[in-house]
């Protein structure tokens, strides 16, 4: 079980706390609309690609299967997940301000077995190939400090959001349905391929960047976790 982002600053800079703060994305209920506002729809959408998660109600002897469908990528500014994070971890995304844009994800989660599916994508992480550098390639310039390192060994998420309710960033996907869940990353460094990498059940991927749709509106109503506290908790049990 990997170890959780440690806390390793209590307060930021006026300057940046300013500098991230953008106008109208005041409560949570604004973050969700702006994470969630003017994503491309298309009923011709198509994934750039698949991951899936694996669950068993009796222990493994009859297991079902549930897609991860991954449509797209874009970037967002960092006054839209502050409202969603706690004190603490808010204090220290703070921190990110003027190392460029946040990375969102946007994939739909499908279960077409006969059991509820645990569905979540705080594994996952950002890379890259050695060919442009390596994974430490990927920080952008400008992250010094030991709290904004803090956030790229690995590229963890920040966030997660799910159109069903969390258990420590994962969310339950029922028999036949269909479930939204969003990732947002901490910047990285723009120009160089992305790509997304999940440890188990193991799949990986080059993502472009604000290329591509998704298949529905994704409804603004939506339960959010910071995945530091997710990992905590894991790491604790």
């Amino acid at each position: 079980m990997p170890l959780p982002r440690k806390a390793v600053g209590a307060l930021a800079l006026l300057a940046l706390a300013l500098s991230a703060c953008g106008a109208g994305v005041t409560s949570a209920a604004d973050a969700q609309r702006a994470l969630t506002r003017q994503l491309p729809v298309s009923s011709h959408a198509r994934p750039v690609s698949q991951g899936s998660a694996a669950c068993s109600p009796d222990g493994g002897f009859y297991v079902d299967h549930s897609s991860i469908a991954f449509y797209y990528s874009r970037q967002v500014p960092l006054a839209d997940i502050l409202p969603l994070l706690s004190g603490s971890e808010a204090r220290d995304a703070r921190q990110l301000a003027g190392l460029g844009p946040l990375l969102e994800v946007v994939a739909l989660a499908r279960n077409p077995g006969a059991s509820t599916c645990g569905v979540g994508l705080t594994q996952t992480v950002l890379e890259t190939t050695a060919a442009n550098g390596g994974t430490a390639h990927l920080v952008p310039p400008g992250a010094q400090s030991q709290v904004q390192l803090s956030y790229y060994d690995p590229i963890r998420p920040i966030l997660v959001l799910s159109s069903n309710r969390l258990d420590l960033c994962s969310a339950d996907v029922n028999p036949g349905a269909a479930v939204w869940l969003l990732a947002v990353f901490p910047p990285v460094r723009q120009g160089i391929p992305l790509a997304l990498v999940n440890p188990s059940p193991q799949y990986g991927f080059f993502m472009p960047v604000g290329r591509g749709a998704v298949p529905a509106r994704v409804p603004t109503d939506l339960y959010s976790e910071d995945v530091n506290h997710c990992l905590q908790i894991l790491s604790a049990g």
